[in-house]
């Protein structure tokens, strides 16, 4: 349990189990009262999501999608580049990892626009058994000068082009690797051999997570959520605002916090709908990835495995990745979606 606090009029939860923090308190701009701000400052929350996870799948996928250059102009691309800021730890000893990363930093570099740099802290540390990698942001932010929708979460880079300026000094992402994985591929042509993993799709994924590829969906004892409660006021993230079940009701008119959105989100027919999404797949809502058993760090913060196969265009953000698999673009789905949570 960690306490709210009041940034700059931007009301920052600090999600504890994705790493997030909160900064110090200042000044309100959003309307409210000093009163209200206080009583939302001294809130405490709990969140119910973790870092999402890319996980290592059995067998051998021996595919290529291949990087896709946006359709722009050169001149378009130059003025929309956004600008990465990378600080690595415990890649001092793995070169040829530090040029895979930076390689997936220049796909995502031309397909998001921003004044302000992202920052990202990216890590070689201890995951889980077949955990590839996870990440996340490190804060999430509402009702800021700029945001596209009030009482809508937005991850810190999307906050922070929209105001147009950096709220926090903490990094953007938070992006983590497995140091005990042996299969790693470091190479960046998109041919990694079989029993090996391609590193620069495993930072494409998590970036792309990163950069708001993730919504606050969670399952609690068949209980269901996908808000997040500040006090008495739970919010969902922009991500949430897009999801709907097969019948196109979306989740957000569920109970929050009920067995009935519990079982939407476990019902193998989660949706994200947008118009842009919908022009994008030929008229088609995108599936996420939502099994019978919930997989907490990847249900609803997906792509459909079974949907989106190895091969696809559009399977960078599924949860598995198979060995002598490379995706080396985020995808026509992902990019409209993207548009659609605020980029």
């Amino acid at each position: 349990m960690r306490r709210v606090r009041v940034l700059a009029g931007v009301s920052v939860v600090p999600l504890l189990t994705l790493g997030l923090g909160a900064g110090p308190a200042a000044s309100v701009e959003d309307g409210r009262t000093a009163a209200s701000a206080a009583s939302t400052a001294s809130a405490r929350v709990s969140a119910p999501a973790s870092l999402v996870e890319l996980r290592a799948a059995p067998g051998v996928a021996d595919t290529l999608v291949r990087e896709r250059a946006p359709q722009a102009s050169s001149g378009q691309l130059r003025q929309r580049a956004a600008r990465f800021n990378v600080t690595y730890r415990g890649f001092a000893n793995r070169p040829a990892a530090r040029r895979a990363f930076q390689s997936a930093v220049n796909v995502w570099k031309a397909r998001v626009s921003s004044s302000v740099p992202i920052t990202v802290r990216a890590t070689f540390t201890d995951l889980g058994p077949g955990v590839l990698g996870s990440a996340g942001p490190s804060r999430i932010y509402r009702n800021f000068r700029g945001a596209p929708k009030r009482d809508t979460w937005y991850v810190d880079a999307i906050a922070n082009k929209r105001r147009g300026t950096n709220i926090h000094r903490s990094p953007d992402i938070i992006a983590n690797f497995n140091k005990g994985f042996r299969g790693w591929y470091f190479g960046t042509d998109g041919r990694p051999p079989a029993r090996k993993y391609d590193f620069k799709t495993v930072v494409l994924h998590e970036l792309g997570h990163g950069l708001g590829f993730l919504g606050a969906g969670t399952v609690n004892r068949s209980r269901g959520s996908v808000q997040f409660k500040v006090g008495g006021n739970p919010s969902p993230v922009s991500y949430d605002r897009f999801t709907e079940n097969r019948a196109g009701r979306k989740l957000l008119g569920f109970p929050n916090n009920s067995t009935q959105l519990g079982n939407q989100l476990r019902s193998r027919n989660v949706f994200f709908d947008s118009p842009r999404v919908r022009d994008t797949n030929r008229g088609n809502r995108a599936r996420l990835y939502a099994p019978r058993t919930w997989a907490q760090g990847s249900s609803y913060s997906h792509l459909d495995e079974g949907t989106y196969r190895p091969g696809n265009a559009n399977s960078l953000m599924t949860p598995f990745l198979r060995s002598a698999e490379a995706i080396h673009t985020p995808g026509p789905i992902t990019n409209a979606l993207f548009r659609s949570i605020g980029w």
